[in-house]
């Protein structure tokens, strides 16, 4: 309690990596309001080199606090934040509501004979392109795998989920959580899917 008896306003959580990529969306990428100069030149990067040479990328970089300081370590974060810069430069529009696998995969859980559905029911992914994708390496593989998903969906997808799934892809527990939620999302079974812990505040991937 204060001195004067009323209690100190609690203190505000930090951003999520996811959300401040999508600030940085917002600010750099985003069709209406960001730069198109910037969007153009990371689209066209056709690696972490080239990405880290718009300055851009270094923003993002700052933002998710993967400050490089030597390691190997390091050096993957940084790597992982420029290919996240080169996806989020194909995203057009920002879809609040589903997460990418809910977007791509079954609007309604297909059952035991998944391939057995008719016309709109089918999934806009399909489920051989989905297998391929969940065994995707992280790197240019992963950018090219993200790229066409970003496309099949339009361009619009929702950007810190994606953001958070890209920077975790690789983590040796938590990506294997992003592709089990990923199946579930697929096959329209999120609700089934076991409690996910929140994802880490600190600046490492």
């Amino acid at each position: 309690m204060t001195a004067s008896g009323t209690a100190q306003p609690a203190m505000a959580s930090r951003p999520t990596r996811g959300q401040r990529a999508f600030d940085w969306w917002r600010r750099h990428c985003d069709p209406e309001e960001g730069d198109a100069a910037t969007r153009a030149l990371l689209r066209r990067a056709r690696g972490v080199t080239d990405a880290l040479l718009v300055p851009a990328t270094l923003d993002l970089v700052r933002r998710l606090g993967y400050t490089p300081l030597g390691g190997s370590a390091d050096e993957g974060r940084v790597a992982a934040a420029a290919n996240l810069a080169r996806v989020l430069a194909q995203v057009k529009e920002h879809d609040p509501g589903r997460r990418p696998m809910q977007a791509a995969g079954w609007q309604r859980f297909p059952g035991p004979a998944a391939g057995g559905g008719q016309g709109a029911e089918q999934p806009r992914l399909s489920e051989q392109r989905f297998r391929r994708l969940l065994q995707t390496a992280p790197g240019e593989e992963l950018v090219l795998a993200f790229t066409r998903l970003i496309a099949l969906l339009g361009g619009t997808v929702n950007i810190p989920a994606l953001a958070e799934d890209f920077l975790d892809w690789d983590h040796p527990e938590r990506g294997d959580r992003v592709r089990r939620r990923w199946a579930f999302d697929y096959y329209a079974a999120a609700t089934a899917a076991p409690a996910e812990p929140s994802a880490p505040e600190e600046g490492h991937a």
